[in-house]
């Protein structure tokens, strides 16, 4: 990072000092949160190719995960029609935006049964979703 101050043309002082911080403090969170992102979502599309990880988390494979599919997506759509919700609706938008990602949070959720903050986490959410 001394090539960085030595560019912007700071003398060796300590602002010098402060800035390298600054700098190796941002190099650090950008570097973090490029492997967080990497590393943190889970769903259905990348289980779907890995049999036995599909079963581990669901404990369903993939011809029983797509059969149940169905029937969850004709009984969510009933939920959400006798509540009256618009489907455009307002509000934020949904993290899970396939039925399949849908059921698969909800069987890894019954399956594992983790802390709210751990899900949160490897669905590449916040608590309050």
């Amino acid at each position: 990072m001394p090539w960085a101050c030595h560019w912007l043309g700071i003398a060796e002082t300590k602002l010098h000092n402060r800035l390298y911080r600054k700098l190796k403090i941002k190099y650090f969170l950008l570097k973090n949160y490029i492997i967080y992102i990497v590393m943190s979502i889970l769903n259905y599309k990348d289980a779907k190719g890995k049999p036995a990880a599909l079963i581990a988390m669901t404990s369903l494979n993939r011809n029983e995960f797509e059969k149940l599919c169905i029937y969850f997506c004709d009984a969510w759509n009933a939920k959400i029609e006798s509540e009256g919700r618009d489907p455009s609706g307002c509000g934020r938008k949904p993290r899970l935006t396939t039925m399949e990602d849908k059921l698969f949070f909800i069987l890894f959720y019954l399956k594992t049964y983790p802390l709210q903050e751990v899900i949160a986490h490897l669905f590449d959410m916040s608590q309050s979703q």
